[in-house]
C-alpha cells in the first residue's frame, strides 16, 4: 500500500490534535511540507476551512420553498370583487344559526 501524504497532528502530549465543528470532533491531519490543516470526511481529505464554512452554510441556509402554479388567472379587478363580497359577512368568524325543523 502507498505511504499517505497526510500525516496525524500530535500535540506536545503526543495525543492526536482534535477540533469540534458543529458538534463533530474530527481529528487535524496536514500534508507534508504545508501547514496547512485538513479533516477527513467520507474518506477524503478537506481543508479545515473549508470544512468549517460548508457546515455553517448547510446550517444557516433557508429551506427552499416549492413554486405552486396558480390556478385560473382572470382579471385582478374580478378577483378583488369575489374577495371583498366573501368578506361582508364579519371576516368568516361570526357563522349563521341554521334554522332547524322542530322534532315532531
Amino acid at each position: 500500500m502507498a505511504k499517505s501524504k497526510y500525516s496525524i497532528v500530535k500535540g506536545k502530549t503526543g495525543k492526536t490534535k482534535k477540533v469540534v465543528v458543529e458538534g463533530v470532533k474530527k481529528a487535524l491531519y496536514k500534508k507534508l511540507g504545508s501547514m496547512t490543516m485538513y479533516v477527513l470526511t467520507k474518506g477524503r481529505h478537506m481543508k479545515l476551512s473549508k470544512y468549517k464554512k460548508m457546515k455553517t452554510n448547510t446550517k444557516n441556509s433557508p429551506v427552499k420553498k416549492r413554486r405552486v402554479k396558480k390556478r385560473g388567472g382572470g382579471d385582478m379587478m374580478e378577483m378583488m370583487d369575489i374577495l371583498s363580497e366573501n368578506n361582508q359577512d364579519g371576516g368568516g368568524r361570526k357563522r349563521r344559526k341554521r334554522k332547524r325543523k322542530p322534532k315532531k
